[in-house]
């Protein structure tokens, strides 16, 4: 499969994609050490074990020099595979624990980003196991910080011990406050909590892959156009599906409801977006206009303006052109 497609991939999580090397060297570990602690192992039982892995990304990510650097090491690793716009993810209050404001941290994500010649945006995470009033500070900082880097927040965290049909203030405190938002949904649980998600007014779905179980969440998902945003290597490592062939990605797409293919966490599921691809190419028989075409959707489902998506939509057209002279 060509890598170089351009690529939109906008669900990647910051803290689950710090490169090993750096992760190495910021906590003084061996690579090998730093490999156990960061890179799910092939045994992997949960989502809440997969979770385990991001305890020493987070714990060297306390201080601005060393957000800069990752922030900017990722949007590298996003241009070498020629993603032409990224949608980045991460929890800010995570990386308050040594002094650092919430603003400090936002500040210190965007000026990485900066440094590289892609668009990248943020999607705050307000986090399942966190109070009302942390992730009210998440709603307030994503409002600041509104078409200044930030484009949505997210729900994020084990979905299996905290509902999704639990967040209802939450969200409600949300739509009032008018940020669009994604939530990660039907991963390590049932499509009832896909179809709660998209009740409380989700634009894109997390995941979602037992969408596949219902009908009625499936039409409900094409009517309202809602995007899932899905990741293949990730759903494997967290026993969301067993394979890569009993991965629902295919049959969604066939059905018309709107996929994107991404990364999920690039260290932790060690992978890249090309490998996604790569695999998905050899298990189904997807096209590299298939592919385009999954693009096309996750520009229209990005949280940007109408003229910046018809901008990103021209470089896939201009590709798709060579194919057709």
């Amino acid at each position: 499969m060509n890598i170089e497609i351009p690529k939109v991939e906008l669900h990647v999580h910051l803290d689950g994609s710090v490169r090993l090397e750096t992760l190495s060297e910021l906590s003084g570990l061996t690579l090998e050490d730093t490999f156990h602690q960061a890179v799910v192992p092939k045994n992997c039982e949960s989502l809440s074990e997969y979770l385990t892995c991001f305890d020493l990304p987070i714990q060297v990510m306390q201080t601005r020099e060393n957000l800069v650097r990752i922030a900017q090491e990722l949007g590298e690793d996003l241009k070498r595979e020629n993603v032409i716009y990224a949608e980045v993810r991460f929890n800010p209050l995570a990386h308050t624990k040594e002094g650092l404001t919430k603003e400090e941290v936002v500040d210190a994500v965007l000026e990485g980003f900066s440094k590289v010649d892609i668009p990248i945006n943020l999607i705050l995470c307000m986090m399942r196991s966190a109070s009302l009033e942390e992730n009210s500070e998440v709603i307030m900082l994503a409002r600041q910080y509104w078409n200044q880097g930030v484009v949505a927040l997210d729900l994020a965290g084990d979905e299996s011990k905290y509902p999704t049909s639990d967040f209802a203030t939450l969200f409600e405190i949300v739509r009032n406050v008018g940020i669009p938002f994604t939530i990660h949904a039907g991963e390590s649980a049932s499509f009832e909590s896909v179809k709660s998600a998209i009740q409380m007014g989700a634009r894109r779905i997390g995941h979602g892959i037992h969408a596949i179980e219902d009908e009625e969440t499936l039409q409900l998902l094409k009517d309202k156009n809602i995007l899932l945003e899905m990741c293949p290597t990730s759903n494997i490592h967290t026993k969301a599906v067993n394979t890569i062939k009993e991965h629902p990605f295919w049959q969604c797409y066939q059905m018309h409801i709107p996929i994107s293919i991404n990364t999920d966490n690039r260290t932790v599921s060690f992978t890249n977006l090309s490998k996604e691809y790569q695999t998905l190419a050899q298990t189904f028989p997807v096209t590299f206009k298939d592919f385009c075409a999954m693009n096309t959707q996750a520009i229209a489902a990005s949280f940007l303006e109408d003229e910046q998506k018809v901008k990103l939509q021209r470089t896939i057209d201009n590709y798709l052109k060579q194919f057709s002279e």
